[in-house]
């Protein structure tokens, strides 16, 4: 038998000795447990962000505006402000994601 380049390579398995997977979810076999856990909540990511970046240009418009810089201040309020209202549009989601999930169970 002839040495190539490709000889030092284990042999590949037969087709049938692989999970079967989907082109969606490259990671996540059809069939058993495995693969990625359930995804959480994505409300909960985006109010941990919210929260994150009410304290964060709250605190830095702070300093900004005692530094004498009006303009890095105002812009930095504004985010502020932003994120008050993305806490106020989450709470109203999750709120009406569990009065639904009440209903339902009824």
């Amino acid at each position: 038998m002839p040495r190539t380049v490709t000889s030092s390579l284990p042999r590949q398995r037969e087709r049938g000795d692989l999970p079967r997977r989907s082109w969606r979810h490259p990671f996540r076999s059809s069939g058993g447990s495995g693969g990625w856990p359930p995804a959480r909540s994505a409300l909960a990511l985006r109010g941990v962000l919210a929260v994150f970046g009410l304290a964060f240009c709250g605190v830095t418009a702070g300093l900004s505006a005692a530094s004498g810089h009006p303009g890095a201040a105002a812009f930095l309020a504004l985010l502020a402000a932003v994120a008050v209202v993305d806490l106020f549009v989450i709470r109203r989601r999750a709120h009406s994601r569990a009065d639904g999930a009440a209903r339902r169970r009824r």
